[in-house]
């Protein structure tokens, strides 16, 4: 995708970029694979103001075969037109390539068919699948690696089949896997062994699923203060969808090892600890203590519900990191605590990134140098999103 569209459009518009299971994607990619579907229509930038600028509604949808123009944004969205299209004539001096193509898939796994389609970009033809529509109605593409940015498809490319200047077609084709760019699904303990944990080790699944907790709600919860700033997307976006799985990865843990997610972790599983704490309430009085005094920092303004974001990422690592060690040669552990620690690297850069947005241009590191980090300290799944210390 050009990079004029991941910095407007895609990335601007979906802050909270939707993520989806393993399951989805691998079934998503074989739907799509030597399929040959119709283009829809054509996306172009277009600076409306001529300011130099592609704002969210600079866009242009240029429907096949009728050439019918629509800009995006135009006019209040409904439930029956999502993203504000409205006609227009088409500019004289629109470009002549587009930035990418629009095509209905209608996918079985998708709820809503009226999101079930794909954006490809002209150039690379790479393929984002659009999910929903954002609470600011901007496009909702699927994030797999969970940094609030979209993400291709990543085994699968287009070719676009055309006839003079208007494309007609486009061809799903598979590319080969490669193993550095995989985005790791969220772990499924298996515990097929029947082992039994020791004392320490039922403590810490006890302790990191409330803490896991701890970040989805605080994150939800500081969001609903400020929903009208764009800033504060990045609280909502990790909330609900990062946080909540990994929430579902350490409670999954607990089932396969019979922990009890409260102070009484010696205990069985049950179901009823889980289904009995509301938002901001926990089965362990630290976390409880702890949550408290976040939210009361992040109530104060915007800048504070970033800077917990900060905070909670940081400590979340910390403990991560000795959750390992507590973890030993146990895989089962070793992978969900990897994976969350993982996840605590990519939101730690989203509140860097969204703090910066708003001025503080130190981003985290204005909390002093234990919040500070560098990518070599916490190291996100795509190495261009952070910039640690004002430097990569």
């Amino acid at each position: 995708m050009k990079k004029l569209i991941l910095g407007s459009v895609i990335t601007a518009a979906t802050l909270f970029g939707a993520t989806a299971s393993h399951t989805y994607i691998q079934e998503l990619t074989k739907f799509l694979t030597n399929q040959e579907l119709p283009v829809n229509g054509e996306f172009f930038a277009y600076d409306f103001n001529k300011n130099g600028k592609i704002e969210y509604n600079d866009w242009i949808y240029l429907t096949i075969p009728n050439q019918k123009a629509f800009r995006l944004l135009a006019v209040t969205p409904t439930p029956n037109n999502a993203f504000g299209f409205a006609p227009i004539a088409t500019p004289k001096d629109m470009p002549t390539s587009p930035d990418g193509y629009f095509i209905k898939i209608s996918f079985p796994l998708d709820s809503d068919d009226k999101f079930s389609w794909v954006y490809v970009t002209h150039k690379e033809g790479k393929v984002y699948k659009l999910m929903g529509a954002t609470p600011n109605n901007r496009f909702d593409y699927l994030d797999i690696d969970q940094d609030g940015k979209p993400d291709p498809l990543p085994n699968i490319k287009t070719e676009i089949k055309t006839v003079g200047d208007m494309a007609l077609a486009a061809t799903f084709l598979p590319i080969s896997q490669n193993a550095g760019n995989q985005t790791e699904a969220n772990p499924t303990p298996q515990n097929s062994a029947n082992t039994v944990l020791d004392a320490y080790q039922r403590y810490e699944i006890a302790w990191m699923w409330n803490e896991e907790k701890l970040a989805h709600d605080t994150y939800l919860n500081l969001y609903e203060l400020y929903s009208s700033y764009t800033a504060a997307q990045s609280l909502y976006n990790i909330a609900t969808r990062s946080e909540s799985r990994h929430m579902d990865a350490v409670l999954n843990l607990a089932k396969a090892y019979d922990v009890n997610v409260s102070e009484d972790y010696m205990g069985p599983f049950d179901p009823t600890v889980v289904s009995s704490l509301g938002s901001g309430e926990f089965a362990i009085p630290k976390i409880q203590a702890l949550y408290d005094e976040l939210y009361a920092k992040g109530a104060a303004s915007l800048k504070d519900a970033l800077e917990v974001g900060c905070i909670v990422e940081v400590t979340d690592v910390e403990d991560l990191d000795k959750a390992l060690e507590v973890a030993g040669d146990n895989q089962d552990m070793v992978n969900v605590f990897t994976f969350l620690r993982q996840g605590s690297y990519n939101h730690y850069w989203a509140f860097d990134n969204s703090l910066k947005s708003i001025g503080v241009t130190e981003g985290c590191c204005s909390l002093g140098e234990k919040y500070c980090k560098t990518v070599e300290e916490f190291p996100p799944s795509n190495q261009g999103n952070g910039k640690g210390k004002g430097k990569m």
